[in-house]
């Protein structure tokens, strides 16, 4: 699959901002796999009867009842299989940024999102998971990264980064240590099986690293995304 990361993001954005159900609806259909997911921090939603009351209740508060508009923070970053960016919320054709948010989707073979995780920003900072997040960020500088591997992800866990997808201990031990250590950056957040925190490295470079885990925590699924999340919300 090529990934037109631009214009899933304009066709995404545009959806929520849609004024005919109609419209509204048939691009919802044609964004989502039939079965498609969407959470935010405490809902989920799946199948394209919940998301289509999903994106209309979001249309009917904020658009049509408050007069705001979504907007696309032209920035999307990601991979054959996942895409992240984030979106802002203005005051109609204004650029005074309300609020931001973060989302990270995954997708099928023909590019329809197979599960969307909305994220608000910036988190709320979690001492916990915090400390989740700078273990796994550690694991990438340790003296014995296999062994830091074997003890947080599953035995299938997949890593995937713009280098491609890596399985196996090994190969997620390589993929973890190339191009050096990362510090935390911001606030790691959680919402279900999801787990996020965004990451720098000395020479500047940033991103946010995105990880699906199972109820014990161990990772089963890992997205590395260099460059993600760079909007912030004005105070």
């Amino acid at each position: 699959m090529t990934l037109n990361a631009d214009d899933l993001l304009k066709r995404y954005v545009a959806v929520w901002n849609e004024p005919d159900a109609a419209a509204r609806g048939a691009e919802v259909a044609n964004l989502w796999t039939p079965d498609g997911l969407h959470y935010t921090q405490t809902r989920r939603f799946q199948g394209t009867e919940q998301l289509v009351a999903r994106v209309t209740e979001a249309h009917d508060q904020f658009v049509a009842g408050q007069g705001l508009r979504f907007r696309s923070g032209d920035n999307p970053v990601g991979h054959a299989g996942a895409l992240t960016f984030n979106w802002l919320m203005t005051p109609g054709d204004s650029d005074t940024v309300l609020a931001v948010g973060f989302d990270v989707v995954l997708l099928d073979d023909e590019g329809r999102i197979v599960a969307d995780y909305q994220f608000n920003e910036p988190p709320m900072p979690t001492d916990e998971l915090d400390a989740q997040a700078e273990r796994l960020l550690a694991a990438g500088a340790a003296e014995e990264p296999r062994k830091e591997v074997a003890d947080l992800y599953l035995p299938g866990a997949l890593y995937v980064d713009e280098t491609g997808a890596h399985d196996g201990v090994d190969a997620i031990a390589a993929a973890l240590t190339a191009g050096g250590a990362r510090q935390r950056a911001g606030s790691a957040s959680a919402q279900h099986d999801a787990f996020r925190y965004p990451w720098r490295t000395a020479a500047g470079e940033t991103g946010v690293d995105f990880l699906l885990r199972d109820e014990q925590g161990l990772i089963r699924e890992h997205h590395r995304f260099v460059g993600a999340g760079r909007h912030q919300a004005q105070a």
